[in-house]
């Protein structure tokens, strides 16, 4: 797209180029922030358009403005970063970061990535656990569909839109002029059956939403269809969608039952949350991740471990029986020289302890003329963010030698008690502090040496 009618050439400081989205009432271009030097999308509401003309302009305005307000406030890896947000004219803009990468809409209809089960599920997780984050914050998306989540080329997901969300009662999210009525918001295939009936919506809404997204994602098909708006309302309200098996066999029964008990009509019988939903998703994915890569610990390994405890000071405090319940989750792999562990930028669900042999850490991707950060040796850590906030690598890892890792996901200190898990947190946390402080270290002597 490269339509440009009645776009200025600036908007605010932004040099204006060419159309790459359009929705709604709103438009994004591609644009230069010519401050900065970097390309930026901007969404663009024209309220002169005849689209505006049965329209009650101050409410639309106030929720081009709770969506800037909004969307600025929510700091996470799964939403849209914002940089900036104004008017001129008749024109309403909000700018945010510029995304390489496709909607699931696109995967859904074009088979764009042609992603398997696991890549699914992954997809599902992501999404999740970013409406849990925004829940928690007492807002309710209201607007979860397949063209507002992408996927970028590292596989991370970016959650879009918030200009239909509702605030809930005690949101830690500021609003500075909030809607008296927020209305019903949303898309109608998508629509939970609260919002067609215009009650109340809490996280449970969105939770349906991204049901009906999930099996549409694994069948094709949309699980609430109709000629008309009034019977598709009709139906999410009353008619039960055909199992997700029935339309695709090759759909795992576990994935199914999780997907239909979020499309039921009463909210209280769906999963209690988001992140319960992610949490149930993420432990098939990690079932499949023992079944299909590399080979369950060993007693050999297991062994070993113990034998060498405070070589691995990470487990310094665990018992053997939890030494023992965590290690059955986990995953050694071994790694010849010169293969990649993993590449900034992808995200990040598990971490890694150096069994034997040694790795370098990289900045940019794992290229052999990427400049070396730290070289790891037998016993450290690293990986430990993608245990803790699942976003993308900061860095890249590289075998600088054969070695053996032991892989822990997000998932193995989900299944531990939760005396282990505190202690694997725990550890993780004084871990951390201390790269931290090596950091800082670091800093002073660069800053002392170049005061000199």
């Amino acid at each position: 797209m490269n339509d440009k009618k009645d776009i200025p050439e600036y908007l605010g400081r932004y040099r204006m180029c060419e159309q790459i989205a359009k929705g709604g009432m709103a438009k994004i271009y591609r644009a230069t922030d010519e401050i900065i030097g970097r390309d930026v999308a901007v969404k663009v509401t024209d309220r002169s358009d005849s689209t505006w003309d049965n329209l009650d302009t101050t409410t639309v305005m106030k929720q081009f403005s709770m969506e800037v307000q909004i969307s600025g406030q929510l700091s996470h890896h799964s939403f849209v970063t914002i940089y900036d947000a104004g008017m001129e004219g008749e024109l309403c803009y909000l700018v945010m970061e510029l995304m390489d990468g496709v909607t699931l809409n696109d995967v859904i209809r074009k088979n764009k990535l042609n992603i398997d089960t696991k890549g699914k599920l992954d997809i599902l997780v992501q999404v999740a656990r970013a409406l849990h984050y925004s829940h928690q914050r007492g807002i309710i998306h209201r607007d979860i569909k397949p063209s507002n989540i992408m996927i970028l080329k590292n596989g991370q997901v970016k959650v879009l839109d918030f200009g239909v969300s509702y605030v809930s009662a005690g949101s830690t999210v500021r609003i500075t002029s909030p809607l008296k009525d927020p209305g019903v918001g949303g898309t109608p295939y998508y629509m939970s059956p609260e919002q067609v009936s215009k009650h109340l919506v809490d996280g449970h809404s969105d939770l349906f939403s991204l049901a009906v997204v999930s099996y549409e994602l694994f069948t094709g098909k949309r699980p609430f269809t109709a000629d008309k708006l009034i019977e598709l309302y009709e139906n999410i309200l009353r008619q039960d969608p055909a199992p997700i098996r029935s339309v695709n066999s090759s759909v795992p029964e576990k994935v199914a039952t999780i997907i239909m008990r979020c499309l039921n009509k009463d909210p209280e019988l769906r999963l209690d949350s988001c992140k319960v939903f992610a949490d149930q998703l993420d432990e098939i994915i990690n079932d499949n991740f023992f079944d299909d890569e590399g080979e369950i610990i060993t007693n050999e390994t297991l062994t070993i471990l113990r034998r060498y405890r405070e070589s691995f000071s990470f487990f310094f405090d665990l018992d053997n029986q939890q030494l023992y319940k965590l290690l059955r989750v986990c995953q050694s792999k071994k790694f010849s020289k010169g293969d990649v562990i993993f590449n900034e930028g992808e995200v990040a669900r598990d971490m890694y302890l150096l069994v034997s042999g040694q790795i370098k850490i990289l900045r940019g991707p794992a290229t052999p003329d990427a400049y070396v950060i730290h070289i790891l040796k037998r016993g450290d850590i690293f990986g430990e963010m993608g245990i803790i906030d699942g976003g993308p690598r900061s860095a890249s890892a590289i075998a600088d030698s054969d070695c053996q890792v032991l892989t822990i996901h997000q998932v193995s200190l989900l299944r531990c008690d939760e005396n282990t898990s505190g202690k694997i947190y725990r550890n993780l946390a004084h871990i951390l502090s201390t790269k931290l402080r090596a950091t800082s270290s670091k800093l002073d002597d660069i800053s002392n040496h170049a005061n000199l």
